[in-house]
């Protein structure tokens, strides 16, 4: 038996192992008092954008130095 007889279309995009635990990292990270903004700043940044330089991760935890 096939199980896998459609195949036309492509498999569901999954999260990455990493995605889910950075994710659950910025969610602790949210709780916690005094980060709020920049954990949802990192996961902008981060997972959503993908940017992972230094000059857009610095700029989510010193924006006062720009």
């Amino acid at each position: 038996m096939n199980t896998f007889e459609d195949q036309s279309q492509p498999p569901a995009k999954m999260k990455s192992v990493a995605a889910t635990i950075l994710g659950e990292f910025f969610s602790f990270l949210e709780k916690e008092e005094g980060f709020g903004e920049i954990a949802s700043g990192l996961q902008k940044v981060v997972l959503e954008d993908g940017i992972f330089a230094e000059p857009a991760i610095r700029a989510v935890l010193f924006p006062d130095a720009l």
